[in-house]
């Protein structure tokens, strides 16, 4: 297997894992939501996340982007190990080179469409690239809906402004989970087909939770997880492949 000290490494993996154990509580109550994972995301992929209900696959996710911290093992993302760095460092990493998807959107009700999406920015104290700005903007349709509050848009519209924020600042990495959870298969269906065009034409590199196996479909490869162990991969999935596999996991 490749290791991230290499060159070779650095180049092509966008993120990783490596003996990566989280447990949750303590004596009695303890709980391992991962034991002892090793994995890798490739740059310029589409990776999902699958596994039955508490099957690890939020605490993958969330620790693999800096959002939780692992009780041992080490977490890279690109030449940096996330797993050395303070808070502080954590919060700069987690701003500057990582955007992120969520199901719920996170949008500041009080800030416009535009000034949602420019937050990440906004906040680096950078100003947005206006022709990478216009081409997220009219990509996912959201040119006529800048001016507008989160609360005048619908589920689709803010999950679509919550998606051009991720990709405002060119991220290297971009963790989705269940971002299509809260909307319509419409709305649902575009958002997928904007981030699978994301990888494919701006070499973006995206991780996704679902359950939803045509969601996972969109992706070039499903990482299937189970008592918090990895348990299968698959390439080139699809829907009924993905379904398929699923009933065979948590039995």
């Amino acid at each position: 297997m490749t290791t991230v000290t290499t060159t070779e490494a650095v180049r092509t993996i966008a993120a990783a894992m490596r003996a990566g154990r989280k447990i949750y509580g303590s004596g009695e109550n303890a709980v391992t939501a991962l034991r002892d994972i090793d994995i890798e995301i490739r740059r310029g992929e589409f990776t999902a996340i699958m596994g039955p209900s508490g099957s690890g696959k939020s605490t993958l996710l969330h620790t693999l982007a800096g959002l939780d911290t692992l009780n041992s093992g080490k977490v890279f993302l690109g030449d940096i190990e996330l797993t050395a760095l303070n808070e502080r460092q954590l919060t700069r990493v987690r701003r500057d080179r990582i955007g992120f998807i969520f199901q719920t959107f996170n949008l500041v009700p009080t800030l416009t469409a535009a000034e949602n999406i420019a937050l990440p920015l906004t906040i680096a104290r950078r100003r947005p690239d206006p022709e990478w700005f216009d081409f997220v903007v009219a990509t996912l349709g959201l040119g006529d809906r800048l001016d507008h509050l989160p609360g005048e848009l619908s589920g689709g519209q803010q999950q679509r402004v919550a998606a051009a924020r991720a990709l405002i600042s060119r991220p290297e990495m971009v963790f989705a989970d269940e971002p299509s959870g809260n909307l319509d298969s419409k709305a649902g269906g575009e958002l997928l087909a904007f981030m699978r065009r994301a990888v494919q034409e701006f070499g973006q590199t995206i991780v996704m939770v679902t359950h939803d196996p045509s969601a996972a479909a969109h992706a070039d490869r499903i990482v299937f997880l189970d008592d918090g162990m990895i348990v299968d991969e698959m390439i080139a999935p699809t829907a009924t492949r993905v379904l398929d596999r699923m009933k065979t996991l948590g039995a």
